[in-house]
This record gives C-alpha cells, structure tokens and sequence, in this order.
C-alpha cells in the first residue's frame, strides 16, 4: 500500500548517490504471484532479505551521504516453486516516522540517537532484524518487514550493535566487533544462537576508528583499525568521520576467548576495508581475503569511489608478524560473499558484484581464490547487481554445489528482478528470474532466511 507519493523525478540530480537507481523509492508495495522465467528451485522456501538506504521526501543533497539515509527493507518470498510475494517497507526510526503517520518505535534506546537501522537484515534467534553500526540498536522486523520494535537483544547489549556479525558454522555464534563515536573503545561480541548478546573484551581506541567489518579464524577474531577516524567537523554533513592520514593503519589478532593482554597488533597497508570476504589459519600465518578501497570519506563526501576497489589476500605471519597482500581480482568488486558453512575456515569460492571508480555496478563475479581465475556472470545491458548471496543446495558436498540470488536492477523497465542462478554453472542462462513491479535501490546488504532455521 503506498504511504507517500512516489516523488524519486524530483529529487537532486547533483548527488550522483541520489539519482538512478541510487534514488529512493517513496512507495511501500506489496505484489503476490509474481511472474518467473525459468524455474525456481522448490527447495528454496523462505525469503531473500536486503536493505538499504531509502531517504524520505528531499535530502539537503550538498550533505546527503549514502551511508546515512532512513532504512527500508525488501523481500521476496519463495515456496513450492513460486514466487509468492515482494514487499519493501521503511525501517522506522526518529527520523521518518512522523512522515509516515506512525508512532515512534517502542523499545530501548542507546543514547539520543535517531536509530537508523539500514545497513544488513538478518535472522538472530530465530527473529528478524534490520541493523547498523555506531551504536543503533536492532530494529525487530515481523515477518512480512513490519516494524516492531528497538531490541537491545533482551538486555544482553552493553551498547549498541553491529553491521556485519559473522557466523562461526561450528559454533553457531554470531561474532562481532562493535564501535560508537562517543566511545574510546572497541566491544569484541558474541551473539548464541537464542540471540543473545555477551561482551568478552573491550578493546582500547582512542582514536575512535570506524570499524565497519571484522573477521575471524578459530584461533583469532581479527580486527580492523585503519585511518578512518571521528571527525566532529565532518558532523554537519550527517557522517561524523573522514580518512585521517595520521594513523598507521593495523590489524589487531585477538584470541577468540577476548584476552587482551594476549592481542597482537600487525602494520597493515594504507587503505580502508569496508568488506572481509574470509579469513582462516593455515598453520603458520592468518590469511585474510578483504576489498581493498584505496582511501574513503576524504574527498568524496557524498559516499563510495575513492579509486577502484579490488580483492586482495593479505597473509599474516604468525612468527614474523609481517604482511604480505596478493591482489586476486584487479577488476573493481565489492559486496562479497560465500558458503558461510567455510565461515573461519579454508574455502575455494566467494562472489562479488562488479563496481567500477564511481561505484556503479554492473556484472557478478565468482572468484576462484585458490587459483585466482573469476567467472563472470553478465546479467545484460542495462542491468547491474546488486550484492550475490551464495545459498547451499540440501546436502551439498562440493563447496559451490548451490544458488547465486541477487536482487539485479534492470533499467530498460526501471525495475528489479531477483535473479537465481546455479553456482556452478556461473557464467550461464540463469535458472530463474523473478520480476519485481518496482526498482530496489542499490544498498547495502541482505540474506536468505530459510523458513526452517
């Protein structure tokens, strides 16, 4: 049901992180029955989850940044073969819920914030929840993407949440590391698997980093400290921080039972890193697959696309503490993913979407990182993926025996298919493509939530 009148045409065309299809969208839909080329997999019952940025009414274009804008939710429904539905609906926070007729979210607050929630949508205890970093707090989501309520994950939260927690197969913890601007340290995390929160280290940053990812291996949870710092002058422009070539950049290796007086700091290359693909032990170093962005929020201040992004391995080595980086795909990537059954441990594949120095998207890429050779799955002209979610096939064996979904903006009808294909036939016809009545912006993250967990 639309709650706003769908103005994206006369929005600024100045910020190039509000027009096409970064543009918000204005209208909440709600679509059933929706047509399929192909075939969908009747394994695949449940929902393929993103979210992203999605401004209401006119952003002061000179100050928008990408990053900040309110959250609005997509999914897309699968069950016996069919497309059921797609919904998207606004996350609501401080900010746009009197724009929207609604009442402010009940709930625990961490602080005066607005509580934006638009960066990953998630299942955490059998829940749904769209979340962000720099002390928001999880936003619950029913099922169908309405929202609920502010969740400090039943009390268990000291602060506020993560963007990016990471799934330990073995353990089925959720890992993570956590920062807010007000604060001089940083929180390494462990969420069970009933979603539930335990804080086991507090890590000292002065400096106050932005911290958006992290990793681990079962020996380490790595952590990324590189020269992207708070910044009080950058508070007008909505994003408190700015690269800050004063800092040595570093990656800190800290036991996963948090000691520490046991964590070892390592000199990093000068760049930010956004993204972990994955990272494992190999005996005598910690290998890390990361995107490399040559330098962020310096002088780009409306988002993304300081220079080309690549995939890189870094290897750290545990007698020397030295790293040595090997660049795996020279094309810009970003967004990546893969089985997260290989989560903390050696894999073979991970998936990209393409981007290039202004970060527009195009193609998927399927990278072979024992062998360094990409496949590339081109979607068509004028379409561009959006982030690829690997989704393992029912008693898979082969590590990208599964399916590749992603949402893909098609602009020839300015709207979205959800697009599966057969991960090991990467580069051919697709299995399925779902067509969507509207665009779905390019944003941040997302997942497949299977309907039994």
């Amino acid at each position: 049901m639309p709650v706003l009148e769908d103005s994206v045409s006369h929005l600024s065309h100045t910020n190039r992180f509000l027009r096409g299809n970064f543009a918000p969208v204005t209208v909440e839909t709600t679509a059933f029955d929706l047509p399929v080329k192909g075939k969908i997999p009747e394994e695949l019952e449940g929902r393929l989850l993103r979210i992203g940025p999605n401004p209401i009414g006119m952003p002061q274009e000179e100050h928008y940044h990408w990053f900040t804008g309110t959250g609005m939710a997509h999914g897309l429904r699968l069950r016996s073969g069919k497309a059921e539905w797609y919904r998207n609906r606004f996350v609501v926070d401080g900010f746009n819920a009197s724009a929207l007729g609604r009442p402010d979210l009940r709930g625990p607050r961490n602080g005066d914030g607005k509580n934006v929630a638009n960066t990953n949508i998630l299942d955490m205890g059998g829940r749904t929840y769209a979340i962000v970093e720099a002390g928001g707090l999880p936003v619950e989501l029913t099922y169908t993407l309405e929202s609920v309520a502010r969740s400090n994950l039943g009390g268990t939260l000291e602060h506020g949440f993560v963007a990016h927690p990471k799934l330990d197969p073995s353990t089925g913890q959720l890992l993570a590391v956590s920062y807010e601007p007000q604060l001089e340290a940083l929180t390494y995390m462990v969420v069970d698997p009933d979603g539930r929160a335990e804080a086991r280290a507090s890590i000292p940053a002065p400096h106050r980093p932005m911290v958006h990812d992290m990793a681990f291996t079962p020996t380490w949870v790595i952590v990324l400290d590189l020269p992207v710092t708070f910044n009080p002058a950058r508070m007008s422009s909505g994003l408190p921080f700015a690269w800050n070539p004063e800092r040595t950049p570093r990656l800190g290796l800290l036991p996963r039972n948090g000691d520490v007086k046991q964590m070892r700091w390592v000199e990093a290359p000068s760049c930010y890193v956004f993204h972990v693909m994955n990272a494992f032990d190999d005996g005598s170093a910690v290998v890390m697959d990361v995107v490399r962005h040559p330098r962020t929020l310096d002088k780009e201040h409306h988002g993304p696309g300081e220079g080309i992004s690549k995939l890189v391995r870094w290897r750290i080595s545990l007698l020397t503490g030295k790293l040595t980086e090997t660049v795996l795909e020279e094309r810009g990537c970003e967004f990546p993913r893969f089985n997260d059954e290989f989560g903390g441990k050696e894999y073979r594949f991970g998936y990209t979407a393409a981007t290039d120095e202004e970060f527009q998207f195009g193609p998927a890429f399927k990278h072979d990182v024992s062998t360094g050779r990409t496949e590339v799955h081109d979607y068509g002209p004028g379409r561009a993926t959006l982030e690829p979610v690997f989704i393992a096939r029912k008693g898979a064996i082969e590590e990208d025996d599964g399916w590749v979904m992603s949402y893909v903006y098609n602009a020839e009808r300015n709207a979205s298919d959800v697009v599966i294909l057969d991960a090991k036939a990467f580069s051919e016809k697709p299995v399925a493509s779902i067509s969507l009545p509207v665009r779905v912006p390019f944003g941040f993250h997302g997942n497949w939530v299977p309907d039994h967990i």
